[in-house]
């Protein structure tokens, strides 16, 4: 019996059970289908986030594409009503500019006249001035050379007066 053992130790069979042996010990302490399982749900778990992530990112899609069918529309829009502001706005401007430069026009208008009224006031009595300069030098250079001319004069402005009284 003896030899019968150790033939059957030395043979590959006996060594195959003992594997197959410490295996099914290892596999029911271990529990391979919970494990199995848990990794199926993990699985399943990881597929569901998946498509629920699907779901979502193609409804953010769809809503991306709606507002960006419509961002067309909505610059050209905005580039319509900034083109009216700004035509409003120059057409403001340049009234306010047309009433600005009339109002302007009047006051230099009313300053020049005025300036050419003292300037002509100030050459009349320039003028005036030296006119009775003249008219007194001529009157005294007059009465030097014809003495009797002094007396003549004096009668006619007495004549003058009497016709008055």
């Amino acid at each position: 019996m003896v030899n019968f053992w150790n033939h059957i130790v030395e043979t590959n069979t006996f060594n195959f059970i003992i594997m197959v042996v410490i295996f099914v010990i290892i596999f029911q302490k271990i529990n391979i289908s919970k494990i199995i399982q848990k990794i199926q749900e993990g699985v399943a778990n990881a597929i569901n986030n998946a498509q629920k992530e699907k779901q979502n990112a193609d409804k953010a899609l769809k809503d991306a594409k709606k507002t960006v069918k419509n961002t067309d529309a909505e610059i050209e829009e905005n580039i319509n009503t900034a083109k009216k502001n700004a035509k409003n706005l120059a057409s403001e401007i340049k009234k306010y500019s047309d009433e600005q430069i009339s109002h302007l026009r009047e006051n230099i208008g009313r300053v020049v006249s005025a300036e050419e009224k003292k300037l002509s006031s100030k050459l009349q009595q320039g003028t005036i001035v030296e006119s009775i300069n003249l008219a007194r030098e001529n009157i005294i250079n007059k009465l030097a050379e014809d003495p009797k001319l002094h007396e003549k004069l004096i009668e006619e402005s007495i004549k003058e007066l009497d016709k008055i009284c």
